[in-house]
Formats: C-alpha cells, structure tokens, sequence
C-alpha cells in the first residue's frame, strides 16, 4: 500500500516544480539565467526539509521562503564576517 501524504522532501520540489513552471513562463527566454538562478536558490530550501516537515502550513510555500530567508541570512552573516576580517587584517597591515 502506499503512502497517502506525501513526504517534506516530495512537497518542497512539487512546490518548487510547480513555481518555476507558473513563474518561469512569465519570463521571456532571454531571463534564461534569472530562472536557473531562482532554481538554485528555491534549491536552498531542502536544507530545511525537516524543518518544513514540522511546520506544517495550509500553504507549503511559506515553508520554503521561511528557509530560502535562514539561507540567506547565514550567506549574508558570513559575508559580514569576513569583511569584518579583511578590515581587521588591513588595518594591522598600516
């Protein structure tokens, strides 16, 4: 017998699937880099698969922005670290 709800990972591409074809269609091809782009950052969001698991949500795509945001927080706290250590290392390089 098999499954009658799907799994995390199953509805995060199904979501995921289903944005690129509606969303994707809006842009013409010459946006062909701009769509594989937001492929790879939807992509971000099966790190959280557990995550969107446990947050169950009547709309399953608040799910995945939530973890494209946590994504991008940590890519954007890391840069700041290392801006903030490339400073530290020039000024004690004067």
């Amino acid at each position: 017998m098999g499954r009658t709800i799907p799994t995390a990972s199953m509805m995060i591409q199904e979501e995921i699937d289903l944005f690129l074809r509606t969303f994707g269609k809006g842009l013409s091809h010459s946006h062909e880099l701009e769509v594989k782009t937001l492929y790879n950052v939807l992509q971000h969001s099966k790190k959280h698969t557990q995550a969107c698991g446990q947050a169950v949500r009547l709309v399953p795509f608040h799910s995945i922005l939530m973890s494209l945001l946590l994504e991008q927080q940590k890519q954007l706290e890391s840069l700041v670290d290392e801006v903030n250590a490339l400073t530290v290392a020039e000024v004690k390089c004067r």
